[in-house]
Formats: C-alpha cells, structure tokens, sequence
C-alpha cells in the first residue's frame, strides 16, 4: 500500500515560494528628477539570482546609482516595483529593508575603534552583548583584520577602512548587500586586490552582491553577471564573457574595453560590404538590410604583409605599453583601425608609422 503524502502546508508553500524567486525583481521602473525634466530611470526591469555578484555597469549618469539607491530604500520610484525573494520592497524605509548598503564614501565612524564600528548595526538592532562580540569576531576574521579591533578607524589605511565598511555592513545579515562604487577612492594596486577580496567574501558568506561601478574592468573581473546601462535604460545583461565577446548594441560594443566599428552593408546572408568594396563575413543576424556595424576587437586583428591580409592600410603610431603594443592604422578606404598583440620576447611585428600593412582577421573575430 502506497503511503499517502501529506498536502503542504500554506507556510510550507509560501517558503518554497520564496526559495524559488530571485534574490532581487526590478520591475519597470522609472524615476524623474527636477520637476519631471530629466529621466534618471527609463522602464528598467532587471531579475538578479540568489548569491549571485551583480554588477550595474555605465557611465555618469546612466541611472546605475538611481536604481542601487531605489533597491535600498533611499530613493523613491515614481513608478514600478522592487521585489527582494518574492516579497514588494515599495513604501518600506531602508532600515526596515533585509539590505545593507557599502558608500564610496566607506561613512565609518573616525572616533570609534574598528570593533566598535563593526558592532554599531548589531548594537542599533539590539542584539545581545555576547552575540554581538561573536559577530564582531567573525568579522574581523572574515575581512582579514584579525587584532585590529581595538584601533581606532581614524589611524587606519585606506583598505583597512573599505574592509571596515564591509565588516560592519556585513554583520548585520543581510539578505543583499548594495556597493555603492566602493574601491573609486583607492588606488590602482590595492583596488585591485581589494576585487579579489570582494568575490572571496561575496562566495564565502553566500548572499547576493549588487555592485555599481563605471569602470569595465572592474566589472568583467568580479562578476557572475552584469547590466550595461544607458540613460536610465538596461542596454544588455549577460555574462562578463557574454558582454564582452558578443555585444547586442553598438554602445555595449563601444562601450566595453576597446572595438573597432566598421560601417557596413547587409549583402546576402552573413555577407557585409564594407565601405572600401571589401566583403566580409560575420554571424550577425540582428542587422539589418538598411546598414549595420561590424565589431572587431582589436586583440582578435592580427598584422600580416601588406596585400596577404582581408584589409589594408598604413601605420599612423605605435604605442607601446608594456604587456603589449597598440596599432593604430588608416585602412584603405575604411578610416581609424587599431590592432593590438602581445609582447612575446619581440615577437611582435616590427612596424613603424608610414608603414604599409595587411590585416587578418579570424571568422569568428567579426561580430
């Protein structure tokens, strides 16, 4: 005799509901500054998973920090829906949200030791004495200051301080944690380091990281995913990879690291004219008859020979920059090209300006 399966519960489904939904749900929502006149969000829907590192990627002004601040509380939409697992965010005040927020700013308070700092949430949520040091213990740990707890922030470094920041935003629990640009004030070498200990902390506490930043590398370093954005509208989500290697957009295409954006015309399937009469192919399917542009990066070009290359052309400079060195090229007919190869033990072609060339390029090169 088959044993019967009790029906579930309402709790019961309600969880399971709420286990099943992504992490965050952006639905539609539009935001207008100064009586109306600018459009600061655009329709931006947007649906980031459970523990996943998300990143709004754009330039100043494209609405990125807009919508990190709508998620958290301290921006109100004039119209559209937040959703954090399944649950309506809108009307909510950010301390009643599950999320914590990182400024670029770090905002960590100068008079009070790094201990004290990271405790300041617990202490606001009223947590007992004994688990608050537990936390403050685990965090320290986790951000790598273990025996720092009794300095005060004011004689720390600037990574010191960003880790802080993250400590204290990290023991209070939350369900999303929102960096508002947070490495903009360090430089190179330890905001670089400081990427790595971003993904290391978002993979070891498990919950989902909601970054905003306007530089691409950051970006293609740290995330699962990201959101290109263009005056308050979402140009394309997908894969670092994805985003980089098979742009939708011209401005995606622009946008991310270097490309070359040759003009061309639709002359038959997967056949485009460039402007010189060269044809060319490309898997292109969303251009259209009327006229598109071909993207080419410029590490996928290669120099060869004047007349043993698709493309032809002359050196206008050569850049040299340490890893590799950057062409740039008039092709015949065509204009600006740049090519880009690696410095191998001077494998790389010796080329000078005023120098004819040729320019090979892979099938799957051309998108």
């Amino acid at each position: 005799m088959r044993a019967r399966i009790p029906a579930a519960s309402a709790g019961d489904a309600a969880l399971a509901e709420e286990l099943s939904a992504p992490a965050v749900d952006v639905r539609n929502l539009v935001k207008h500054f100064g009586h109306g006149s600018v459009r600061a969000l655009d329709d931006a829907s947007i649906t980031i998973r459970r523990n996943e590192f998300f990143t709004l990627l754009g330039p100043s002004g494209c609405g990125k920090t807009t919508l990190l601040r709508t998620i958290g509380g301290f921006s109100v939409q004039d119209s559209g829906t937040v959703l954090l697992h399944g649950a309506p965010l809108d009307g909510l005040p950010p301390h009643r949200r599950p999320v914590n927020t990182v400024f670029q700013s770090y905002a960590v308070f100068p008079h009070l030791t790094v201990a004290r700092n990271i405790a300041f949430g617990q202490e606001m949520q009223r947590r007992p004495r004994a688990e608050i040091a537990a936390g403050v213990a685990e965090m320290l740990a986790l951000v790598k200051l273990d025996g720092l707890g009794g300095r005060r922030a004011a004689q720390l470094s600037g990574g010191q301080l960003q880790r802080v920041a993250l400590a204290r935003a990290l023991a209070c629990r939350p369900r999303v944690l929102l960096l508002d640009e947070p490495l903009a004030a360090l430089d190179l070498k330890l905001r670089t380091e400081m990427q790595l200990e971003l993904k290391r902390l978002q993979a070891e506490v498990g919950i989902t990281f909601i970054f905003v930043t306007h530089d691409q590398h950051e970006a293609l370093t740290m995330s699962d995913r990201i959101a290109v954005m263009r005056a308050g509208r979402i140009e394309q989500v997908g894969t670092p990879q994805e985003i980089y290697e098979r742009p939708t957009t011209r401005f995606v295409a622009d946008f991310i690291g270097e490309t070359n954006l040759l003009e061309v015309l639709r002359v038959g399937p997967g056949r485009y004219r460039l402007a010189s009469g060269v044809e060319i192919a490309a898997d292109a399917s969303s251009a259209t008859e009327a006229g598109c542009a071909l993207a080419i990066r410029p590490e996928r070009a290669v120099l060869v020979a004047p007349g043993a290359g698709l493309l032809s052309g002359r050196v206008q400079q050569v850049v040299y920059m340490g890893t590799d060195t950057s062409y740039h090229l008039t092709l015949d007919g065509i204009g600006p090209f740049r090519v880009r190869g690696q410095n191998r033990g001077g494998a790389s072609p010796v080329v000078r300006p005023g120098d004819a060339v040729g320019v090979a390029l892979d099938p799957d090169a051309v998108w």
